[in-house]
């Protein structure tokens, strides 16, 4: 059972209607630590809760199920989720606090709105985000009532582990499109693995990013379960203090003429949008920062306003809203003989910190 003091893991299981999100629930709870006791919240958009009473029956008592059915928890508005998270972080009905969490938003849901309440200080004060997992059936990649839905998509972008379920109905076609959509998407994922019936590696609950493997390398694929054996052990001690990161890291490749540079501030660091903006306009004018032969710049930014995603490309800025969460990136690439001034282009970076 956790410590009363200590912090409970959450997970985020993601996904479209019907992609098998609570096959896997199911397969995570059946081969959880026995003398572990977990909660799940399963938000169901219809009046009548099947998911809940599916998990419930076959949980047993190390389980605590709490359901939200009629609507959808992911509104920061919605007070719903805030009170079924106080009840659970005080030991539920039967007065147990569970060692880790899991949530099941509807799979019409925007699970955005999900993780900025659990970094909402009263409610990070009992939890700690963990790896958000989203399902994708391969098979969906065909159908454009899918690539063309937003929730869709902004459920693959907010994902930090992308699992591709149901990988023995979908063609290999299939399944080796999605694995390069997974490789191609910026933030890259954590991990992108595939599974069959909902079953994948627990471990992936508690990956954590690396920075060692970003920007500088994609992240392998873990083919079925038998690749993911060397994956990081699922559960940290509680006797690790793990060590303190020095904000932002920053990361630079140079190969074959060209440099790139990465940043990553930490979640909670915020930034003028409008800044940003400026910034982003700036880099069309090779002379002000420096930047000589810059070919691509990209971000991902937590701003006063929203988050957004920012890009530069053939000469041309823009933004749009992004539902990626897990922290704020920026990358850019130039070719040129030399690398440019990374301090200067971090300095003009941080002009755009809110203090």
């Amino acid at each position: 059972m956790a410590e009363t003091n200590a912090k409970i893991p959450v997970n985020l299981v993601t996904g479209f209607l019907g992609v098998g999100k609570t096959t896997a629930l199911l397969k995570l709870l059946a081969d959880k630590p026995a003398d572990e006791y977990w909660a799940v919240v399963v938000n169901e958009f219809g009046e009548v809760g099947i998911d809940g009473a599916t998990l419930s029956g076959d949980g047993g008592d190390a389980v605590q199920v709490a359901e939200v059915p009629g609507g959808c928890i992911c509104c920061t508005t919605s007070p719903m989720l805030r009170v079924a998270l106080g009840k659970i972080a005080k030991g539920g009905i039967e007065r147990k606090r569970p060692d880790r969490l899991l949530i099941e938003p509807s799979g019409l849901g925007h699970p955005a709105g999900i993780v900025d309440l659990l970094r909402d200080p009263m409610v990070a004060s009992a939890y700690e985000l963990h790896a958000v997992v989203t399902l994708l059936d391969p098979r969906h990649l065909d159908d454009s009532r899918y690539t063309g839905n937003e929730t869709w998509r902004d459920q693959i972008e907010l994902a930090d582990v992308l699992v591709l379920n149901k990988a023995d109905l979908a063609e290999a076609v299939q399944i080796d499109r999605a694995l390069k959509l997974g490789d191609a998407l910026f933030p890259p994922k954590l991990a992108v693995v595939t599974a069959v019936k909902g079953a994948f590696d627990a471990a992936l609950l508690d990956l954590a990013l690396d920075a060692s493997r970003w920007p500088d390398a994609p992240q392998p694929h873990q083919h079925g379960l038998a690749a993911q054996t060397s994956l990081a052990p699922r559960r940290k001690s509680r006797d690790v203090v793990a060590e303190p990161v020095s904000w932002p890291i920053r990361k630079t490749q140079s190969s074959l003429g060209s440099h790139s540079c990465g940043w990553i501030y930490p979640p909670d660091a915020m930034f003028h949008s409008a800044a940003l903006a400026a910034l982003f306009e700036q880099l069309s004018d090779p002379v002000a920062l420096g930047l000589q032969g810059l070919s691509r710049a990209k971000g991902v930014f937590h701003t006063e306003r929203d988050w957004y995603r920012f890009d530069w490309v053939d000469g041309m800025p823009g933004a749009t809203v992004s539902a990626y969460r897990r922290d704020s990136r920026f990358e850019v690439i130039v070719d040129a003989a030399t690398p440019p001034d990374w301090a200067a282009l971090e300095a003009a970076i941080a002009v755009a910190l809110i203090a």
